[in-house]
């Protein structure tokens, strides 16, 4: 067996903001001038020198950087897939046979009479355990006399015996005379037979040994519930609750393209009811970050989707049925690839939606199915001349000694990705202060891509950003600090797809000169 895959929190988009927050954890950790090390020394102007940061970022040990919906599935072989969940759907057997009030009396009209349970023409009922349930009977009669009466129901059985129950009518000198009966549970007892239906056979008889009909012979359940129900239980359509997925792997985005190869919606069922459910996709609709609206397009949207389930012989199984939209039979991939914000969908259930009547399911008090949607980004593609952004807040105003500080910054790069990053100081009117890298920002070059599709480990590049007084009292003011990021797949111009792996990452080491006045 290989080995499982594995998942983590994470996204995979967060090499921008995971380096800037190394570099501005660098930048203002720095500047808390350690008090002690200044015991004893006059005023005047010193320096000390001070490692900072030696850390490198991956996929693997990003987990908790992403949307609360969001995960991140690794292969056995490091290959990185981003995964939203959507809500999960649950169906309970009370979704397809729900108990029901026993409101109508089941009346015996003669002696011997047959009374339909459920209507033959929705469902053919072979065997009916009831759970839960109690029956109770009413009897009249106008004949001034007590009155036997012997009871058998042959349909509703335990242990292989029919059910047989006694009962006496009271003549208390007022006609008529009456009985209702205590409740008597039948729980794990069985309807049985082929006609959905009872049959009451009794026999009345008065003290002078005359049999007679009643005048009124009644049956009724409280509530109608079964622990287990066989048969061919009907054609049932009931929608399930809707949901919305909101995928963030565009949020940051400004410009520039994405060519992911395979983006899935994902739909995995469990299903422990013995009946053949298909679903039905009333909406499956595709939200872009511009706003636009796509409807999902697949012949399984026509269609629906079959799910498997057990069989009479595996009551208690549970099985699972997992199902992909994917390039292969939809068009999410160039829907996708428009940077699609959220997805809503709305989805039915069909039971027994071809009415096969030959088809003999089953359905337990306790069954149910569980219907998981998610949307799977297997990170395998392009990115060509692409622009992010974020924002972080900052706060610098309490460093009133720094004179200088001279930063020296060792930096590595596993991703096939060519990557210039700056950062702009904003001040409360977002008006820009400065930048943090000179010209058009760090240059951090893509890895050496290798004949396997990975990459070796990224070459050390070392920069150095100076401050002096009047540039940090500048960018003192600022309070936030906004991060832009371009990035270009190696071959992305030709669609060149790429895996990003688990162990690729981002590696800072940084330290600092830092001159500093003690007054």
């Amino acid at each position: 067996m290989g080995k499982p895959s594995k998942y983590i929190s994470g996204s995979g988009s967060l090499y921008l903001t995971f380096f800037f927050g190394l570099v501005l954890s660098a930048l203002t950790s720095c500047f808390d001038i350690d008090k002690e090390a200044s015991v004893g020394l006059s005023d005047g102007t010193y320096e000390l020198a001070v490692p900072l940061v030696n850390t490198k970022a991956t996929v693997e040990g990003i987990t908790d950087a992403s949307d609360i919906n969001s995960n991140i599935r690794i292969d056995p072989d490091g290959k990185v897939h981003v995964i939203y969940n959507g809500e999960v759907i649950n169906g309970s057997s009370a979704s397809i046979f729900p108990p029901f009030p026993g409101l109508e009396p089941l009346r015996m009209t003669d002696t011997v009479t047959n009374v339909e349970i459920f209507d033959p023409a929705k469902y053919q009922i072979q065997k009916a355990i009831f759970n839960d349930t109690k029956i109770y009977f009413r009897f009249e009669n106008n004949q001034p006399q007590d009155v036997n009466i012997d009871l058998t129901i042959p349909e509703l059985q335990r242990d292989g015996q029919g059910f047989s129950r006694s009962f006496k009518i009271d003549y208390n000198n007022s006609l008529p005379a009456k009985l209702i009966s205590e409740q008597i549970s039948v729980d794990g007892w069985s309807l049985v037979g082929k006609n959905n239906s009872l049959t009451f056979h009794y026999t009345a008889t008065m003290e002078d040994g005359q049999k007679v009909r009643l005048d009124v012979a009644e049956m009724y359940f409280d509530v109608i519930r079964f622990d287990l129900i066989t048969g061919y239980l009907g054609h049932h359509d009931f929608v399930l609750k809707g949901s919305v997925i909101d995928i963030g792997l565009f949020d940051k985005w400004k410009s520039g393209s994405f060519d992911f190869e395979d983006p899935k919606i994902t739909i995995s069922v469990d299903n422990a009811f013995g009946l053949p459910v298909r679903s039905r996709v009333n909406k499956m609709e595709l939200t872009t970050i511009t706003g636009n609206r796509v409807v999902l397009q697949s012949p399984f949207i026509d269609t629906g989707i079959d799910f498997a389930y057990p069989s009479l012989n595996e009551i208690g199984t549970v099985k699972t049925t997992y199902f992909n939209f994917d390039r292969n039979n939809s068009n999410i991939r160039e829907v996708f690839n428009e940077k699609t914000k959220s997805i809503a969908y709305d989805i039915s259930a069909l039971v027994n939606a071809d009415r096969d009547t030959t088809i003999k399911g089953f359905i337990t008090g306790d069954s149910k199915f569980t219907i998981k949607v998610a949307v799977e980004v297997p990170l395998l593609g392009s990115v060509n001349d692409v622009v992010v952004a974020d924002t972080l807040d900052l706060d610098l105003k309490d460093f009133n000694e720094v004179e200088a500080a001279e930063f020296k910054a060792i930096t590595t790069n596993d991703f096939p990705a060519d990557m210039v990053i700056q950062a702009y100081f904003l001040d409360d009117n977002k008006q820009v202060l400065d930048k943090l890298f000179d010209g058009e920002g760090y240059n951090l070059q893509a890895a050496t891509l290798l004949p396997s599709g990975r990459t070796q480990p990224g070459a050390e590049k070392t920069s150095v950003i100076n401050y002096d007084k009047d540039r940090f009292d500048k960018v003192k003011k600022a309070s936030k600090l906004a991060l832009y990021g371009r990035f270009n797949t190696t071959g992305a111009q030709n669609r060149n797809s790429l895996w990003v792996y688990s162990d690729y990452g981002i590696g800072l080491k940084m330290g600092a000169k830092i001159k500093y006045r003690k007054k």
